[in-house]
């Protein structure tokens, strides 16, 4: 009886003990976890902008971006790229992916290195991809996988949101194309893609007191694109675009979600 009464007090000792070892270990042996540090950028966007033009680029030289998301493909009105913005002007990033709100959250910083992309501009946004086809409208092309994107693309745990610029008619300027932006006091006044529908899908046009017209553009894809836009004036925020509107080239507003649209005070 005392054997056991001792060995029982000696196990009870040692698993005492190990557990002190162990707690030890664990406090003293893991590794901390390591924060990953974004490459400096070593050129802004609007620099970059100036020195694509109105050409098609490749660049081979290592040249790096970054700035913070500014949209969401989340309701389906963004297709499989997002855009960036760092202060000096925004880009698309021709991810070529779904569901990229999950790998690149609205507010989230994210570099790329560029060298061995394709730049170049389109509906006057700087957008970023691979090369694309001779005979294509657009100056790149999605990347073609996500090992591809990943290469050049980078996500970081860093996060700020991007207020959108107030802005009105008489400040647009093709270096504002690819910046979210923010538009007062709008009216409805016409589908432009289909002239008797009240929904959002298509070439909405809106327009201010004085009569100065921008389009709201929706994708048939996107979740709100049948719902009825609001007759009310409205406030309006999106990345601007400037391009062809059912054969009239005008500047454009691409909403990220349906409540990018309301009602003005």
């Amino acid at each position: 009886m005392r054997i056991t009464v001792h060995i029982l007090h000696l196990c009870h000792w040692l698993m005492l003990g190990l557990g002190i070892t162990l707690a030890s270990c664990k406090h003293f042996d893991e590794p901390e976890p390591k924060v990953e540090i974004p490459p400096t950028p070593n050129i802004s966007i609007a620099d970059l902008r100036l020195l694509v033009d109105q050409q098609r680029v490749t660049i081979d030289e290592p040249i790096i971006i970054a700035g913070y998301v500014t949209t969401s493909d989340q309701e389906s009105n963004f297709y499989r790229s997002f855009y960036i913005e760092d202060g000096s002007g925004g880009a698309e990033v021709m991810a070529g992916l779904y569901d990229l709100h999950n790998i690149y959250p609205v507010g989230s910083y994210v570099s790329i290195s560029l060298e061995g992309c394709a730049v170049g501009l389109h509906n006057s946004v700087l957008q970023i991809g691979t090369e694309s086809a001779s005979y294509s409208q657009y100056p790149t092309d999605y990347f073609a996988s996500r090992v591809l994107l990943d290469r050049h693309v980078k996500g970081y745990n860093k996060f700020s949101s991007v207020a959108p610029k107030p802005i009105s008619f008489s400040d647009f300027s093709p270096s504002l194309c690819g910046c979210l932006i923010n538009m007062h006091d709008l009216q409805f006044v016409y589908n432009a893609t289909e002239e008797q529908s009240q929904k959002w899908s298509g070439y909405s046009i809106f327009a201010d007191h004085d009569g100065n017209a921008i389009a709201v553009y929706t994708s048939s894809s996107a979740s709100y694109a049948h719902k009825s836009i609001p007759l009310e004036r409205v406030n309006v925020t999106g990345i601007l675009q400037y391009g062809d509107v059912e054969g009239e080239d005008m500047y454009i507003i691409k909403m990220r979600y349906e409540k990018d649209c309301m009602l003005a005070d």
